[in-house]
């Protein structure tokens, strides 16, 4: 499979279609790789010349005094076969179109304005993503071709995501960078695929060091067999996340309408992701749910769990949710519980999950939760750790702490928060002390222990496939 690597870390970028409007998709782009710190060649491209944010702008491809290795064409439609054929002129590696209209449209003229496109790219050797494609993000080298503003973030990470959705770049990666502790590696938009496919992309990330979780989202594959075989290959390496839409009628005709993809039949798909490691999700609650826990911890030993809660229905709900998840919540030894009475009154019940607000209101939180995490972290029979918290003065404690020393102390145990109701600024300093020293934080236990499955599924299948 040949190499796309230029598609995030170019020497050389154009960008055809620059404008002097700040407004305008082929302005921000520019801003975005200055902003970034992007350390390549850019080269704005415009009829008119002069300078764009800062740089020399030349008329054409052809003006351009050294190589140019990738090229963004930000252009209407009926101009983008000319540009793809300049680019093939100047020796450009790939290509990415940003411009819409084409087999997205439904229309038959943007259907053969996509196979012009294509064919044009082949006679030179190019490869293209997209169009409709807003391109790729590389936090770590400062490459960002999104025609949206965004702000870098405080450092790269290990995830990475990809897919049919121009929200990676814009939206979601906004949000990331803006509410999340979890980083960003790479991010690819892939727009209709015309060239460039799932299957490309993925292949890439599977050998990419610097990625160690992938993220993809797709509304229909375009090389079943290959894309089958390259999710197997890489899931053996690396969790692989993924989020299928189409799944019913209506969704597979709106998939049509955003990127001309036919959706296909969705049990093939879930047997296919079965097969090969991969971990389905049925939204993007889940979807970032995974990626943040398999970015945090590490894989658990087996699917039992040990849970601590300062409230009752917190206890009910995971007991619901552990069975609808395939978990299961073990007994706990004589010792565990004997080591939990300390900070229980006498008359308490201990059990798991263990309700611990009489704990509390024997010893106060930092206490309670001390003893409690370190007994159920020892047990045996126990391969994870979650811990529900209602966020109310009388619970408020130096949580960080405590669990950074759970977590020192028992550092193969996979441990997951999560937070049932409280107070907001509370919520956003435990939050941010926990994702610090990557204890993920969820809104619910639903959404832990979906979570807390996607682990269990994926070390099962490292195990099965060994």
């Amino acid at each position: 499979m040949r190499d796309i690597g230029f598609f995030f870390n170019p020497e050389s970028f154009a960008v055809i279609g620059a404008s002097e409007n700040p407004k305008k998709g082929g302005n921000i782009v520019i801003r975005n790789l200055q902003e970034f710190g992007y350390r390549g060649m850019i080269y704005p491209i415009n009829p008119k010349g002069g300078i764009i944010t800062g740089l020399q702008a030349y008329p054409s491809l052809k003006d351009v005094p050294g190589d140019v290795e990738l090229a963004m064409i930000v252009i209407p439609r009926d101009r983008v076969p000319d540009a793809v054929r300049e680019c093939g002129e100047k020796g450009v590696r790939g290509v990415i179109i940003s411009t819409a209209g084409f087999s997205d449209s439904g229309e038959e003229v943007g259907r053969n304005l996509e196979n012009e496109v294509r064919k044009i790219a082949g006679q030179y050797g190019m490869r293209i993503m997209g169009p409709n494609s807003i391109g790729t993000i590389n936090a770590t080298d400062g490459f960002v071709t999104s025609i949206t503003t965004l702000t870098p973030p405080e450092h790269a990470g290990a995830m990475s995501f990809f897919g049919q959705t121009g929200m990676f770049a814009s939206g979601f990666f906004r949000w990331i960078t803006s509410s999340q502790h979890f980083a960003v590696s790479k991010v690819a938009c892939l727009g209709n695929k015309a060239d460039v496919d799932e299957t490309d992309i993925l292949a890439h990330l599977g050998e990419d060091p610097e990625t160690s979780v992938v993220g993809v989202y797709f509304e229909g594959v375009s090389r079943g067999r290959p894309f089958l075989e390259t999710i197997r290959e890489v899931s053996r390496k690396k969790p692989v996340v993924v989020l299928k839409s189409g799944r019913t009628e209506k969704g597979a005709r709106a998939v049509s309408s955003h990127t001309g993809t036919l959706a296909g039949e969705d049990g093939v798909y879930d047997g296919v992701f079965q097969a090969t490691g991969a971990i389905r999700v049925d939204n993007f609650d889940h979807f970032y749910d995974c990626l943040k826990a398999f970015s945090f911890v590490p894989l658990p030993w087996g699917r039992r769990l040990g849970v601590v809660s300062i409230t009752g229905v917190g206890c009910v709900l995971t007991a619901d949710y552990s069975d609808l998840y395939g978990l299961e919540i073990p007994r706990l030894s004589d010792e565990g519980i004997a080591r939990m009475r300390e900070v229980f009154p006498d008359w308490a019940r201990v059990g798991n999950p263990v309700d611990m607000w009489f704990a509390i209101e024997n010893v106060g939180p930092r206490r309670a939760y001390e003893v409690i995490t370190h007994a159920l972290a020892r047990e045996r029979d126990v391969d994870m750790l979650l811990a529900i918290f209602t966020l109310i003065p009388e619970s408020d404690f130096d949580a960080g702490r405590v669990f950074s020393a759970v977590r020192e102390a028992h550092p193969d145990t996979p441990i997951l928060a999560c937070f049932m109701g409280g107070e907001l600024s509370q919520y956003s300093r435990w939050r941010e002390e926990f994702e610090r020293q990557k204890i993920p934080v969820f809104p619910g236990p639903g959404r832990a222990l979906f979570a807390a499955s996607a682990l269990v599924r994926y070390a099962e299948f490292l195990a099965s496939d060994r």
